[in-house]
């Protein structure tokens, strides 16, 4: 099993593959299947951008790319397996996994060869936009993901934070993400353990120590909407902060909690170093090279501040600051 590069643009990934063989890609899940050495490049795409395609009848599971090979023939690239966001323990037959194809201003729903607990494999016809969908009648649990952002304030001792849920796959996290940064506001990702398994339902939120949270009953739900419903959090008093999500207020199992110490919060100060750091060195830019200069400085001052604790694992947003991800030949 060989580790291969895979690096990173802020909107591209390129990964080199050595030769023929299957190669999975461990930031996202993505598994190729090629017949020759080839330079594959992807992007995640957002899904409501392709809603009119799916209309009343499907609804994503899992994400969606735009895959190309790179001076080569599309075909050299025999298969590609999606990671689905269905949580299944075993491959379930009765299911039916398809893969939304989109070519230009048209789409195909293209059969799948097999599916297993973790992927869809799908035979390339043509590369362009692609990723899988199951029919909206379809009941399943999905694994789901609890997003937390918190809002960067002046006020000592005042915290507010917005929580979401979505589907654990990288275009509608990709969506939210997008929306939080477009706010007014300015907001810092608390990087918890996200993963949770969810129905399409409401959910109870609540907190210890007990706080106001509104709304308290937070939706799932795979339907695509130009905007998540989140709900919000505040707290008048410095850390620690337990979030608990429940499958109904009076349940005593929690779906899943997260507890966000003061050790979290000091990330914020080291985002605020960073930013006094990239403006000093932005400040001073005339020409490409001080550009790239700039970003270098950036990064090596980021990973510098970065102090992660023994209990926190890198998330996949450290991992790509440092330039490379790795795919592995199976």
């Amino acid at each position: 099993m060989r580790l291969m590069k895979m690096k990173k643009g802020k909107q591209l990934t390129r990964v080199q593959l050595e030769g023929e063989g299957t190669y999975e890609c461990s930031a996202t899940g993505l598994v190729f299947e090629v017949s020759e050495q080839a330079l594959v490049r992807y992007s995640v795409l957002s899904w409501f951008q392709f809603s009119e395609f799916l209309g009343d009848s499907w609804r994503p599971a899992g994400s969606i790319y735009d895959v190309d090979v790179v001076n080569k023939d599309s075909s050299v690239l025999k298969f590609i397996l999606f990671p689905h966001t269905l949580f299944l323990t075993e491959p379930d037959y009765a299911l039916s996994f398809s893969v939304l194809h989109v070519k230009g201003s048209h789409a195909t729903i293209e059969s799948t060869v097999d599916f297993t607990t973790r992927h869809v494999k799908w035979c390339v016809s043509s590369l362009s936009a692609a990723g899988p969908i199951i029919l909206r009648s379809v009941q399943a649990e999905h694994q789901g993901a609890v997003l937390i952002y918190k809002e960067r304030s002046k006020k000592r001792n005042k915290y507010f934070f917005q929580v979401y849920l979505a589907s654990n796959n990288a275009s509608e996290i990709k969506a939210i993400e997008e929306t939080v940064q477009s706010s007014k506001q300015e907001w810092i990702k608390i990087n918890k353990p996200p993963t949770c398994k969810l129905e399409e339902k409401y959910y109870h939120l609540t907190s210890v120590p007990d706080r106001k949270i509104e709304p308290s009953k937070l939706q799932f739900v795979t339907e695509l909407l130009p905007m998540k419903q989140f709900s919000e959090a505040r707290f008048d008093e410095g850390p620690p902060f337990k979030l608990i999500l429940k499958d109904s207020f009076d349940s005593d199992e929690p779906i899943w909690f997260a507890t966000i110490s003061k050790d979290d919060l000091n990330g914020e100060k080291k985002l605020k170093l960073c930013e006094f750091f990239r403006r000093l060195f932005c400040r001073k830019k005339t020409h490409t090279d001080n550009i790239k200069l700039t970003e270098t400085l950036s990064t090596d001052t980021a990973q510098l501040l970065q102090t992660p604790t023994a209990n926190n694992k890198p998330t996949s947003a450290q991992s790509s600051s440092q330039g490379s991800e790795s795919c592995l030949e199976l």
